[in-house]
């Protein structure tokens, strides 16, 4: 029987690699495109970039002397391309406080009462120490959230309002708990945590928007305020 030659346009064989994709542990998915997951870390990377400019553009000129173009100009990047990324200027606003917000969030953890932890003071004090850190490490940011972010408009109060709500609430937390251990004598959680809050504000604004401190002198800051705050408020034996 004589044989039949190939069209020229016929489809070359399946690729051997397609077949050793899809036999690793995510087998039966589809294999992922490598120019896709490029695109992506590249998409990625811009957004991490407009954000970098957007927050030291906001933290130097403040965000209503801040215009879109100056942002354009300073990226390096047309306007179109800004608005794949970001409906305008204030989304870049809430994407940047919704991000400081999370570290700072992501700082704290629940003081452990079981009796192989270290001592739950200690516990508190490294708490501390690792929101203002997280402070200490985004200067820029802590400068737009303390002095620039409130009494921009309706909306920027709105957003300002709840990061503060957020952590107030952290504070009163700890503090319910601290009473319920009997670390604390009768106070009123509200209340004290309202006023820590107040103050904690107040040692940021001076201690790291308006000089430099090293981590001896977080640590330092840090155990004043401790010390501060718990000494109207511990049990009396």
């Amino acid at each position: 029987m004589p044989r039949v030659p190939k069209p020229e346009h016929a489809s070359p064989e399946p690729a051997v690699v397609l077949s050793e994709e899809r036999s690793g542990p995510t087998a039966g998915a589809e294999p992922v495109d490598g120019r896709v997951a490029r695109a992506l870390r590249l998409r990625q990377e811009r957004s991490a970039q407009l954000l970098t400019v957007a927050r030291r553009l906001f933290a130097g000129r403040r965000y209503h002397q801040t215009s879109i173009q100056d942002i354009l100009d300073a990226a390096g990047v047309a306007r179109g391309t800004l608005y794949l990324h970001f409906d305008g200027k204030r989304a870049m606003f809430d994407a940047l406080v919704d991000s400081f917000l999370a570290s700072i969030r992501s700082a704290v953890t629940l003081v452990d009462v079981s009796p192989s932890a270290t001592p739950p003071l200690q516990q508190i004090e490294d708490n501390l120490l690792r929101v203002m850190t997280v402070l200490s490490e985004n200067r820029d940011m802590t400068r737009i959230v303390l002095l620039m972010a409130e009494g921009l408009d309706g909306e920027a109060d709105a957003k300002m309002n709840e990061f503060y709500e957020r952590l107030r609430t952290l504070l009163q937390g700890a503090l319910v708990k601290g009473c319920a251990m009997g670390l604390l004598g009768p106070i009123e959680p509200e209340i004290v945590s309202q006023a820590a809050l107040g103050g904690l504000k107040e040692v940021a604004l001076q201690w790291i928007v308006r000089r430099e401190s090293d981590a001896e002198t977080l640590r330092r800051v840090c155990r004043e305020i401790l010390t501060y705050s718990l000494s109207g408020m511990l049990a009396r034996s």
